[in-house]
C-alpha cells in the first residue's frame, strides 16, 4: 500500500516515509464495481478516495434528470468533493466508477490532523490544494474559450484511451454535447 500511497503524494511533494506511513495508517483499501458510487449527492461523508487504477466521474443531476458530468479521475488521483470536505455539508455532486476502481478510502478530518501535526504534510496538503485550484480553473477555462471538439481533443490527450473505457454517453455528457454530436466529432476528426 505504501508504494501506491508515496506514488499519489510524490505527484505535489516529496514526504519522509514516517509521513507517509503515518497518513497510510488511517486509509483503508476499497474496490468499486463499474457503476458504484463513492458518494452521492446530499449523503454526507467525511471521506475522501485515492485512485490506484480505474475511472471516477462526478456528476450532477439536473432537475429533468440529465447526468452532466463534471470531472473524470484517473489514478493516481484524489477523489471527492472537496467542497463538501471543508464545509463539513453533504456531497453537492455525485461520484460513481465507470470501469472497476481500486483505491483507498480515507477520512478528511483525520488528513486535516495531520496537517495539524505535521509541517511536511501541512505542505502536502498546500500543494495539493492549489492543484485542486487550478484543475478547476483550467475546466472553467476549457469550457469558456475551447469548442466541443477542441475540448473532446483536450481529454483525449489526457486520457488517451477513453473511448475504449467508457460509453460515449459520458464523454458527450462531458463535453455537454449529445452522442449524436460527438459522433459527428469523431467522424470529422478522421477527415
Amino acid at each position: 500500500m505504501n508504494n501506491d500511497i508515496e506514488k499519489t503524494l510524490s505527484q505535489y511533494i516529496d514526504l519522509p516515509k514516517n509521513v507517509i506511513s503515518d497518513f497510510s495508517v488511517g486509509l483503508t483499501y476499497c474496490e468499486l464495481e463499474p457503476f458504484e458510487y463513492f458518494a452521492k449527492t446530499n449523503e454526507h461523508t467525511t471521506s475522501f478516495f485515492i485512485l490506484k487504477s480505474g475511472l471516477i466521474r462526478s456528476f450532477l443531476e439536473t432537475e429533468d434528470g440529465k447526468q452532466v458530468t463534471k470531472f473524470f479521475f484517473t489514478p493516481p488521483n484524489f477523489t471527492g468533493s472537496l467542497a463538501s470536505l471543508i464545509k463539513n455539508i453533504p456531497y453537492d455532486l455525485n461520484y460513481q466508477a465507470l470501469t472497476k476502481v481500486t483505491g483507498y478510502k480515507g477520512c478528511f478530518l483525520k488528513l486535516k490532523e495531520l496537517t495539524l501535526k505535521n509541517h511536511d504534510f501541512s505542505l502536502f496538503y498546500i500543494k495539493a490544494m492549489e492543484n485542486s485550484y487550478l484543475k478547476a480553473e483550467n475546466v472553467i477555462i476549457d469550457i469558456s474559450t475551447h469548442s466541443a471538439t477542441e475540448r473532446y481533443l483536450i481529454l483525449k490527450e489526457r486520457i488517451p484511451t477513453i473511448d475504449n473505457l467508457i460509453a460515449q454517453r459520458y464523454i458527450a455528457s462531458y463535453l455537454n454535447v449529445s452522442p449524436v454530436q460527438l459522433s459527428r466529432i469523431k467522424k470529422s476528426l478522421l477527415k
